[in-house]
């Protein structure tokens, strides 16, 4: 697998568990561990898959907000949290589709299944509406 995951938590012991278990599950895998060192990196590589905690230091909903600005949807990544919200909660404040909440200590096979699940639908959706796009121009010939 050649999809990049950012993971953003402030609890170093934690991060490092997750970051070496995605790495050898094949992710390529970047961390931070406050909002800024979140949002400089998330702008930087375009990860397929955020992993955020909920209490990282700066705040987990300003890099979880700033999804929404200036990237196209196709390019929006995968968000995945790691607390004790509901994703609606999560979703209303900051206007962004989480996929799922995972209180911890959460398995990690878990999270890894949740997050190949949520690559291949959303691999699958950009494959119909490029389809849908194609069989559109092709009729309007």
């Amino acid at each position: 697998m050649d999809a990049t995951l950012l993971i953003g938590d402030g609890d170093r012991r934690r991060q490092d568990a997750l970051r070496r278990y995605f790495w050898e599950s094949g992710f390529l895998v970047a961390t931070a561990v406050d909002a800024r060192e979140c949002l400089n990196k998330l702008l930087a590589i375009e990860p397929d898959v955020v992993l955020i905690a909920l209490e990282m230091p700066g705040g987990a909903d300003a890099v979880i907000a700033r999804l929404n600005q200036g990237l196209i949807p196709e390019k929006r990544p995968i968000v995945l949290v790691l607390g004790d919200a509901p994703p609606k909660t999560i979703s209303d404040r900051t206007r962004v589709p989480i996929c799922n909440c995972f209180e911890w200590p959460v398995p990690a096979e878990e999270l890894l299944d949740r997050a190949g699940m949520e690559i291949a639908r959303k691999l699958l959706r950009f494959a119909e509406e490029s389809e849908s796009r194609r069989y559109a121009a092709g009729s309007l010939v």
